[in-house]
């Protein structure tokens, strides 16, 4: 991928990575032929009344995104091929072609002021129609422009070459600035021709004029038409004003300066405002207020200005319409695109050697007038000065490029406004020139003045709330500074950037949240109001063995489904960060409102998958077969108390506090006092207070809700043709029935036991020397001395257990305090790893809309997880985070899930738009974090020294995974062997519901609890999140074996057969195209399928897992006989 365009290139990416940097005289070669190829997804085309207004672009812009939002349906992927004579618009999986757009009748660009990616342009048909056309780039949407102001570029440089050749006046004449303050080019004369490049045999008239590529087209004129050519400087760029950061400098009329005097302009073009008042020498501050106070009056957008310019106007304020009921024009034949576009074999249309537009697309065209929405209109920005990247060009690593098409993490804070202005631009080349030239004159006086009005002066950014200009930004400057001018600085600038107190710089930063259209998200009313009128209008049913019939009412059914989805996600994510009784009342109404479609959904797809699973057609029989299963309340009153009993659960869990045995006005809730207490504590009876505290809090309070719930959710279930919850829950494995799927898990288990009965009597001996005479050192280990709540983990009691402490491992949390991380960088730094395999960055909103810390205004549950909201590009995590080793892997966990999200989400139909199985779901941060805290890549980040890695240092190394690893196969297995045994109603609930609990914990991990327990009133496995929860957890125990397939499978394709510890991928992209092809798959396959493809193993397979640790199962078989260590409890 070429880093100076920034996008996703197609057919031709190999020589676009060559040409993307290629200097002018090169840069036609990527237009030849097919042309230089963009990935992107077609928003929609309308017809307008005029070929060049930018507030009427973006009225029809924000129009078509609203027609496409409010229908649900997916945008068409295309691919936009720049050629030297054409824009071709082809259809992504048909190769058709669409569209083919004569240059010379492209009239007018716009870029959207409130989506990075969307920009669109007017193109005028041989018939005087004006037509809209809105793309969705696949990256920043000023990239293709660039390319096209390029293509511009050289269309009239052939022209003029053709011109020198033929022996035209080559004469050069200095223009007269005649364009409108907006524009630094001239405006061209009125009812001037459009020059289109003729045949070599065509006779070109000597008088043809300098085009303007992006005014109306208009016919060339005959031959025997004489013109008057208007004077021009035929040496000067088309295009110049420099807008890009390029180093031509237009030639314009103006009094000479020394570069002393000019401190600004640096021989660079001024604004325009300024360049009609008269120039004359200034000082250094003057200059810098004058520039300011002279642009702070938005330009005048008028239809004459050069359309490439326009682009970056100011948006012309638009009045909001007057809100207009949506559905007085509702559609009555409703529309979506085809939801199984990768299956081709049986409802795709053949291909067509050319079509005007694709049959999604065109119905969806067809219906763009009237809007079914009034969208609202985007704020006007009012200030020049707003979101000046003037210290972009200074960063060390950017380049001009680089600085128009920000990776999403450079622009997690954004200094800038996306869409800028000319005069914006031009003051950015100025405050940068400014600091240039003072540099390296070492002028420091006139530095600090700068950087301290900077420093001071507020930005209006897009009508939202003040804020000071990006600490980020300036502690960038400062660094060049301090580089320049060592002590000097040091003792002359005083200005506090907020980092070095700070492991937080999500609050200080300026608001990120300007990055996102705050108005492109789920309208739960809408939603709901556009289901039920879908729901007016299902497709007959006449037959259930049709399969065109199935497909019709598959592309309702789903259309719907995917709104219901989308609200879900939204509600429950409210809850879970703001945790209210009316958040929960929202979640129960909106269960209620979707409940009828629900049972008919069900009813029907099981209806149809009785003939459909004798279908020839994979796809069909496979996701028919998946929207049979399923359960769905038929009672509404089921369906409420449901609800309202889960709302209950959670908020018990989140809302527990445990209090201080001397003092009941100190309290604490789990995260993260409570669970900072357990992995750092040492002493017993602290820890013993802690664990009680939170067990008798949390898990008695759940006990008489839970059972109550849990009796619904059986009730549900047989209701729908199980026998019971745990039947339900392993359906998703395609492993055969209960037994059969309970017989692998168990061998899996008894394979992995013999390891973990050495890693549990090597701990327990350590442990029994600590706490003397606290407990049997040839029974179970205690419950709350091994660094975690609920003794799933023990890798937080490494340092009273290490093997070998004279090679001690990093402390990983020491060194992220030690290098002052912030939590901000904890996510970058795992976005880097997924990048560098060539996986996808985190979008936009997932930086704005995320939550990275516990709220301190309000009740969230912190249990960390990561969401689908399944709404564009809309991906966010929940994590109350904290700046240490745990936290770090957890990141890489969460991020994980959401890497998954998007590679699905890229390759597959919303059908098949989730995990292979719920085990791959979870394992993909896991095998990512192993290698994040592998030695190997520790030494890459600057975390540890090579040469502090040798044999005594790996089994430390292996023990600490070992220790998250190995010792919670046994906790994840007994959670739901527990859960499956209450399901079953074979658990006594008066006599063993918590002695169970304990029993099976002790019979599978040897882990016991502290003191002695009540069966009556204590229930302990409730304390754990995932019970009250309901969420199944054998897909931890199934992704803790998968992860260690999925790691070794990556490791013997970078060349690892041996000391698989030792494997690093980190900036492999052959390793991470096959594990994104792996992820791309989704639920497209049987998981057997999925995972044979990166491993070539197609069943679960401890063994991956037992070769990465046999050096450390060698090692504690004979440490445990030398210490004589009994292995096994009672």
């Amino acid at each position: 991928m070429s880093n100076t365009l920034g996008a996703t290139l197609t057919t031709k990416e190999d020589e676009a990575k060559k040409l993307a940097t290629a200097p002018n005289g090169l840069g036609a070669k990527k237009f030849e032929g097919d042309g230089f190829p963009f990935r992107a997804k077609l928003i929609g085309m309308e017809d307008l009344s005029i070929d060049r207004d930018e507030k009427v672009c973006l009225d029809s812009m924000f129009k078509l995104k609203a027609v496409v939002r409010a229908r649900g349906e997916h945008k068409q992927k295309i691919q936009l091929n720049l050629t030297m004579s054409a824009v071709k618009v082809i259809d992504e999986a048909t190769k058709a072609q669409i569209a083919i757009h004569e240059i010379e009748r492209i009239s007018f660009v716009v870029i959207d002021p409130r989506d990075t990616r969307a920009f669109g342009y007017i193109y005028n048909t041989s018939d005087d129609r004006h037509q809209f056309w809105a793309i969705k780039t696949e990256r920043a949407a000023a990239v293709t422009v660039l390319a096209l102001k390029e293509l511009f570029e050289l269309a009239f440089e052939q022209y003029t070459n053709a011109e020198k050749a033929k022996g035209l006046n080559e004469s050069t004449v200095t223009a007269t600035p005649t364009a409108p303050v907006t524009s630094p080019v001239q405006a061209p004369p009125q009812n001037v021709p459009v020059y289109s490049p003729p045949p070599p045999t065509q006779t070109v008239p000597v008088s043809t004029p300098q085009p303007d590529i992006f005014s109306a087209p208009v016919l060339p004129p005959p031959s025997s038409t004489t013109t008057t050519p208007t004077p021009v400087n035929v040496t000067s760029n088309l295009l110049d004003g420099d807008i890009w950061g390029d180093t031509s400098t237009p030639q314009v009329t103006q009094t000479t300066q020394s570069i002393s005097d000019d401190i600004f302009n640096l021989n660079e073009p001024p604004s325009m405002v300024t360049q009609q008042q008269e120039s004359k020498p200034v000082d250094a501050l003057e200059d810098i207020f004058s520039v300011m106070s002279t642009v702070t009056q938005p330009p005048v957008s008028t239809g004459s200005s050069n359309a490439l310019f326009d682009v970056f106007s100011n948006p012309t304020p638009v009045r909001a319409p007057p809100p207009v009921n949506p559905y007085n024009n509702f559609y009555s034949q409703p529309t979506q695109p085809n939801i199984l576009n990768a299956a081709p074999t049986f409802n795709q249309p053949p291909p067509m050697a050319f079509t005007t537009m694709s049959s999604p697309q065109q119905s969806q065209t067809n219906l763009l007038s009237p809007s079914p929405i009034s969208p609202v209109a985007p704020p006007s920005v009012t200030n020049p000065l707003a979101g000046l990247d003037i210290f972009g060009s200074l960063a060390p690593s950017s380049t001009t490029a680089a600085a128009a098409a920000k990776t999403t993490r450079d622009s997690f804070f954004p200094a800038t406004s996306t869409t800028k202005t000319i005069q914006q631009m031009q003051m950015e080349k100025q405050f940068n020139g400014f600091f240039r030239v003072n540099i390296e004159k070492k002028n420091m006086k006139n530095c600090i003045i700068l950087l301290l009005f900077i420093s001071s002066f507020q930005f209006s950014i897009s009508n939202r709330k003040q804020t000071r200009y990006n600490t980020i930004q300036l502690k960038r400057i400062i660094d060049i500074l301090k580089k320049q001018f060592t002590d000097e600085f040091e003792g002359q600038t005083s200005i506090n950037h907020n980092r070095a107190n700070s492991n937080n710089n999500f609050k200080e930063s300026e608001n990120y949240e300007t990055e996102v259209d705050p108005n492109d998200h789920v309208d739960i009313e809408l939603w709901n109001k556009l289901n039920e009128q879908d729901m007016k209008n299902m497709p007959e049913i006449n037959d259930y063995s049709d399969e065109i019939v199935a497909l019709k009412w598959l592309k309702w059914c789903v259309r719907i489904e995917q709104r219901y989805n989308q609200v879900g996600a939204l509600l429950e994510w409210n809850y879970e960060t703001n945790i209210t009784e009316e958040n929960q009342k929202a979640i129960t109404k909106q269960n209620l409102i979707q409940t009828p479609f629900s049972r008919l959904a069900l009813s029907l797809a099981k209806e149809f998958n009785e003939y459909m699973k004798y279908s020839k057609k994979d796809d069909l029989k496979r996701i028919f077969g998946r929207l049979a299963t399923g359960t769905v309340s038929n009672n509404d009153d089921d369906v409420k108390k449901t609800s309202t009993l889960h709302g209950q659960l959670e908020d018990i869990y989140a809302t527990t506090e445990v209090c201080e045995l001397n003092d009941d006005k100190k309290c604490y809730t789990l995260s993260p006092y409570l669970e900072r207490v357990m992995q750092i504590e040492k002493d017993y009876d602290r820890l013993l207070w802690a664990w009680k505290g939170w067990h008798d809090g949390c898990g008695n309070k759940v006990r008489s809700v839970y059972l109550p719930y849990v009796d619904l959710l059986n009730k549900n279930v047989k209701e729908n043709g199980y026998h019971d919850l745990a039947e339900h829950w392993i359906e998703d494995y395609e492993m055969g029935n209960v037994t059969e799927f309970e017989g692998v898990i168990d061998e899996i288990l008894k394979d992995i036991m013999p390891l973990y009965e050495q890693l549990h009597a090597y701990v327990r001996g350590r442990l029994c020397s600590k706490y003397q005479n606290r407990f049997d050192c040839n029974g179970p280990i205690p419950a709350h001395i091994l660094g975690n709540m609920w003794a799933q983990t023990w890798h937080d009691r490494l340092d009273e257990v290490i093997p070998y402490p004279d090679a001690p491992l990093i402390n990983i949390t020491k060194v992220l305090i030690e290098k002052r991380f912030s939590i901000h960088q904890l996510y970058t730094t795992a976005e880097s790893f997924f990048t560098s395999i060539g996986l996808y960055p985190m979008t936009p909103k997932f930086w704005a809309r995320s939550m990275f810390e516990k709220p301190s205004d309000r009740d969230a549950v912190c249990q960390a997880s990561a969401t689908d909201f399944r709404y564009h590009d809309d991906y966010r995590v929940k994590i109350c985070t904290e700046i240490n080793d745990n936290y770090f892997y957890t990141i890489h966990h969460e991020m994980g899930h959401i890497e998954y999200y998007m590679a699905y989400k890229e390759n597959q139909p919303y059908v098949y738009r989730s995990g292979a199985n719920s085990g791959f779901h979870e394992a993909i941060g896991d095998t990512i974090g192993i290698f994040a805290i592998s030695p190997a890549h520790l030494i890459k980040l600057g975390f540890l020294d090579e040469e502090d890695v040798n044999s005594h240092y790996e089994i430390n190394f292996l023990l600490r995974i070992a220790l998250q690893k190995i010792a919670f196969l046994p906790f994840s297995y007994v959670m739901d062997k527990y859960r499956f045994l209450l399901f079953r109603d074979e658990i006594d609930r008066k006599h063993e519901l918590n002695s169970k609990w304990w029993s099976l914990r002790i019979q599978h991990g040897g882990i016991m609890p502290p003191i002695s327990r009540n069966d009556k009133i204590n229930f302990d496995a409730g304390a754990k999140y995932h019970i009250p929860s309901n969420v199944p957890y054998l897909r931890y125990f199934i992704a803790d074996i998968l992860q260690f397939q999925f790691y070794r499978g990556m490791c013997r394709l970078q060349g690892v057969t041996k000391r698989f510890h030792m494997c690093d991928i980190y900036e492999n992209k052959h390793v991470g195209e096959k594990f994104k092809e792996m992820l791309s798959m989704g639920d497209s396959k049987p998981w057997s399928e999925i995972l044979e493809s990166l491993t070539g193993e197609n069943k679960l397979e401890p063994k991956a897992m037992l070769d990465y640790f046999q050096p450390l199962y060698d090692w504690l078989k004979m440490e445990n006989l030398a210490r004589g260590y009994p292995v096994g409890w009672m």
